[in-house]
């Protein structure tokens, strides 16, 4: 199938009406479920650093508390660099565990070479989202097993700290779905997407960020516009 022209596709009214709501609100509240000890539990068994994703108590995690573990984030610490990968996976899981477990073995059976990929990604993520997603992707293949696009985007946008310019969205099976059955972006495959398909993405977004900002009034992140495609 040919590529899509997205330069033809236009943002869904329903998208644009979601856009009048706070972004405190919808984004920077955007809140999941956790489950913190099943988290904390699985670290340490593997013996890597990290935990625990949150404190005692701490059931649930927000857009925004990854935000700010993003602020001062350390990438060059693995503790600390470990601790934001284990949150935003959690955050991205909810109560669903499902790969968690190799997820975390993976980064334990190939530390150093986990590490090194995800350092150079957060690096880029804020500059080249070409080079941050081939850096987790290179040659349509997870640098970290079971860390696929769906969750290796995750880590890309929340590095940005919740930045409006920031230029990587999270793209998933269910943002992918609804830029395919209500955005009509034909060509777009289910997962596994290439690093010019991430990118074609990005760009897309970014240009209807743009628009809606001069309709608005108001700077439009593109993660807003990624909330409503998870859930439209």
């Amino acid at each position: 199938m040919a590529p899509t022209d997205l330069s033809r596709l236009q943002l869904p009214t329903a998208c644009r009406e979601a856009l009048a709501k706070p972004r405190s609100e919808r984004i920077v509240g955007h809140t999941i479920p956790i489950a913190t000890a099943w988290w904390n539990a699985e670290i340490v068994a593997a013996h890597l650093p990290g935990a625990p994703v949150a404190g005692p108590g701490v059931t649930q995690l927000s857009r925004g508390d990854l935000f700010t573990d993003a602020v001062n984030l350390d990438v060059d610490s693995d503790e600390e660099l470990l601790r934001f990968l284990w949150r935003v996976l959690a955050w991205g899981s909810g109560m669903k565990l499902r790969l968690n477990r190799k997820r975390i073995r993976a980064v334990a059976v190939n530390r150093s070479s986990a590490m090194a990929a995800l350092r150079q990604a957060l690096k880029a993520a804020r500059e080249d989202p070409a080079q941050a997603y081939e850096t987790l992707r290179p040659r349509d293949r997870n640098a970290i097993a079971y860390l696929g696009p769906a969750f290796s985007t995750k880590v890309l946008y929340f590095v940005g700290s919740g930045a409006l310019d920031h230029p990587c969205a999270i793209l998933d099976s269910q943002v992918a779905a609804t830029l395919r059955d209500i955005c009509k972006w034909d060509s777009l495959g289910d997962n596994e997407w290439p690093t010019s398909t991430y990118v074609r993405y990005c760009a897309l977004l970014d240009r209807w960020a743009h628009e809606e900002s001069r309709r608005l009034g108001r700077r439009i992140g593109i993660d807003e516009i990624e909330r409503w495609l998870f859930r439209p």
